[in-house]
């Protein structure tokens, strides 16, 4: 039982903030809310026993509610809480009621997070505060002995070195890492930013002169401390690092627990930061003290907001690297794939495993090189990575002297450049946009272009108010209310069979007749038969006339009813065109004898055709055509287009029958691809075209910068501009250079709130790397 994995449930409301192990290693201290009870940990089956409960009386005030707890490394008897009010509470188990409590002291005017002891002397106590100061205790005195005062609001926790004993570290809410002296309260030793977010925790390494910091940037961080600090390791967590500690006898093995969303407690390998060498997910909320049991490596004690303590066993941790993915793939958003995928490792080979080899040789056996499995070498975990490149295409020039080769990003990139959305006629937009289209090789796009500036880019066209018609009989009576009259010129290429001809009633050879039998009027003398002019046939209405052309119309006659120029007997010539149909079911059959087959018009007569009514033709609507290619070029991954030829049909896009749901997606789905490019204004453009809500309140998000003040650290975030009310002054608003009020654009360090002139800290850092005003070493790029 002592190897194997033990819970308790400590309380029934509440939970714990922190625990502390004492001296001997057989008793731990749970503090929280409501709660500071001892617990005894059993040598034989190494399960829990409440000792002491120091909170049950009925006068109970704030000084019992903490938030840290610590126990003396010299005394068993002697631990000591902070609590949030701002008390720090020093308590002797070895008294009996209200006397535990040894000594209070109230310096903190704010909540204090953390205490420990000192490792040699077992009088002195430090404590940090949200009141931004660290305070040292004397047991026996009741005040504070020293008062250390930090750059930042808080001061989130506070660790002595266990290499130099009068030195101790204090982490702050503004990212910044201090060492102090105990024997000079006036300045810190060392001051350096470790964090750009708010750091929670830190600790010292048992042999190393290492010192690991966890702050809100989800990252642990291991800092050489040997002279000026280094940075020698980085950690990637999941989620914000609440507590931090090493492991014992394992030089590079770090404990640590999230302090929001992550449940579990991961040990690190410093050495292979980005997976955990091992994982214990036996609570059910955020754990919120970690300790290990002394000098035993394989037993870690915990507890949680799900008012539990844990004695983990490490045969039952989980192991993540053993259920990675043994390969993986990615896709760059320039439309690269990277590919990596698990090596095997091998030990190196020994002279002695040379000569052990050359003897199984020459005795007929063969030894083969042993590799490495399981957790024997867990930081040496090898992979391999191949990138495959994307291959350029030629644009859609056809001129081989203008192609040039581009990727897809590429294409992506200059046509949400080059594309107009808006401020233009439709029709200049359309064309504009097709050629955008037509450079850059989307062949579709073009078209598509190309033809919604036929339909709805006509200006005759835009006064005809499209509208949904219920029956093919509403289409039929509206297209014929809108046909004009047929007029045809008869001076247009006549032909005469007698040079005196004379045609009865010429004025009727000006226009055409509503009767079939109107063709025999026009016969003259001894029934000789007039033929109409070239041009009198008008199938389509003069605005299609005027909109649409066609390169190249030869091969596109058959299976379209024929509107270019008055070639008509080519095309009479296909029996299969649907003007051919028409033309015959039109013209008058005519009984033709043996003696009229004689009076024929020579071969080289020209043809002329009359027709007497015009079938009406059912009104076509573009709508549902111009829908369904804008969801084509969204199956098949083109958002860009759709969602441009959507913004640029201004009100004609509500005749279209697209969910609104769908147009949104399209508008995040395009914007987030901008943003990957970071092409900030594109993608801020077309949140301004947008008529939805939900994607115009995309810019109407608020930014919140934080400040602090340079000489206090007060922040600066309720003020006015860079006014301070606690030093009431506005010298932050100078330059740090030239110590001129800076009106313009303004640059500041956030570790020490100094700053000035852009560009005279732009001339300033690229000579030197430190504050020219604090001292700090300001992370300039």
């Amino acid at each position: 039982m002592l190897d194997e994995t033990v819970s308790l449930r400590i309380c029934q409301d509440g939970h714990a903030n922190a625990l502390a192990l004492n001296r001997d290693c057989n008793q731990i201290a749970v503090a929280g809310r409501s709660l500071l009870k001892l617990f005894a940990i059993d040598s034989d089956d190494g399960g829990f026993t409440e000792v002491c409960n120091m909170r049950s009386g009925k006068n109970q005030n704030l000084s019992y509610s903490s938030n840290d707890v610590a126990w003396s490394s010299l005394d068993n008897n002697i631990l000591a809480t902070a609590a949030t009010n701002g008390v720090v509470s020093v308590w002797d188990l070895s008294k009996f009621g209200r006397q535990k409590q040894l000594l209070v002291y109230n310096d903190h005017q704010r909540t204090a997070h953390t205490v420990t002891f000192h490792s040699s002397e077992m009088n002195l106590l430090i404590s940090g505060s949200q009141d931004g100061t660290i305070k040292c205790f004397d047991t026996r005195c009741d005040k504070a002995v020293n008062t250390f005062y930090s750059n930042s609001e808080s001061v989130r926790d506070v660790k002595f070195s266990p290499h130099s004993p009068h030195t101790f570290s204090a982490v702050s809410e503004n990212g910044t890492v201090q060492l102090w002296d105990l024997r000079r309260a006036d300045k810190c030793i060392l001051q350096f930013t470790a964090h750009s977010d708010p750091i929670y925790t830190c600790d010292w390494h048992p042999t190393n002169n290492w010192l690991a910091t966890g702050s809100r940037d989800k990252q642990i961080k291991i800092w050489n401390m040997d002279g000026k600090a280094s940075l020698d390791h980085t950690i990637h967590t999941i989620a914000v690092v609440g507590r931090v500690k090493w492991r014992p006898e394992k030089t590079y093995h770090i404990a640590s627990c999230a302090l929001v969303v992550d449940y579990s407690i991961h040990i690190w390998d410093i050495r292979r930061p980005f997976i955990p060498f091992a994982s214990f997910n036996d609570h059910t909320n955020v754990t919120t003290g970690i300790v290990w049991k002394g000098t035993d490596t394989n037993c870690l004690i915990s507890t949680s907001k799900d008012s539990t303590i844990y004695k983990h066993a490490f045969k039952d941790a989980s192991r993540p690297a053993l259920k990675a993915n043994a390969q993986g793939a990615s896709l760059g958003r320039k439309g690269d794939i990277s590919f990596a995928n698990k090596l095997k490792y091998f030990l190196p080979v020994t002279a002695a495993q040379v000569v052990k080899s050359n003897s199984n040789y020459n005795n007929n056996m063969i030894t083969r090189q042993r590799s490495m499995t399981g957790t024997e070498q867990f930081h040496i975990g090898k992979s391999d990575m191949c990138r495959f490149l994307l291959n350029p295409s030629y644009t859609g020039y056809v001129d081989p002297e203008i192609s040039v080769e581009l990727k897809e990003h590429e294409c992506f990139i200059g046509c949400a450049k080059e594309l107009i959305l808006s401020g233009k006629k439709l029709a200049d937009i359309c064309k504009h946009n097709a050629s955008v289209c037509r450079k850059y090789g989307k062949h579709n796009a073009t078209t598509l272009w190309n033809f919604v500036e036929i339909a709805y880019g006509s200006n005759e066209l835009n006064k005809l108010k499209y509208e949904h018609r219920n029956s093919f009989s509403t289409q039929k009576n509206s297209q014929a209310s809108r046909r004009p009259t047929q007029v045809v010129n008869t001076d247009v290429l006549k032909w005469d069979h007698n040079e005196n001809n004379n045609v009865n009633g010429s004025d009727n050879d000006t226009e055409l007749k509503s009767q079939d039998d109107d063709l025999m009027d026009h016969n003259g003398p001894g029934g000789k038969q007039f033929y109409p002019p070239y041009g009198s046939v008008i199938l389509s209405e003069s605005q299609i006339l005027t909109e649409i052309t066609f390169d190249n119309f030869d091969n596109l006659r058959n299976g379209f009813t024929y509107v270019g120029p008055p070639d008509i007997s080519k095309a009479l010539a296909l029996p299969e065109t649907t003007l051919h149909c028409d033309v015959q079911a039109a013209r008058p059959q005519l009984d033709i004898n043996a003696d009229d087959r004689d009076k024929s018009p020579p071969p080289n007569m020209p043809v002329e055709l009359k027709v007497t009514s015009i079938p009406p033709v059912p009104l076509w609507e573009p709508h549902q055509f111009i829908t369904d290619a804008l969801l084509l070029q969204n199956d098949v991954g083109d958002v860009q287009t759709a969602l441009s030829v959507l913004i640029a049909m201004g009100e004609n896009r509500k005749y279209l029958p697209i969910n609104e749901a769908l147009i949104e997606h399209w508008f995040q789905t395009y914007i987030d691809q901008l943003h990957r490019y970071q092409m900030w204004n594109e993608a801020c453009r077309v949140i301004n075209l947008s008529w939805l809500r939900s994607v115009r309140e995309l810019n109407q998000k608020s930014t919140t910068v934080h400040t602090n003040c340079g000489d206090c650290g007060r922040p600066l975030g309720g003020s006015v501009g860079w006014y301070c009310q606690k030093c009431k002054s506005m010298r932050l608003a100078k330059c740090s250079i030239c110590g001129l009020i800076v009106r313009g654009l303004y640059a500041w360090c956030q570790g020490c709130s100094h700053g000035g002139h852009l560009q005279h800290l732009m001339a300033y850092f690229a000579n030197n790397s430190n504050c020219p005003k604090c001292g700090h070493l300001c992370e300039y790029n």
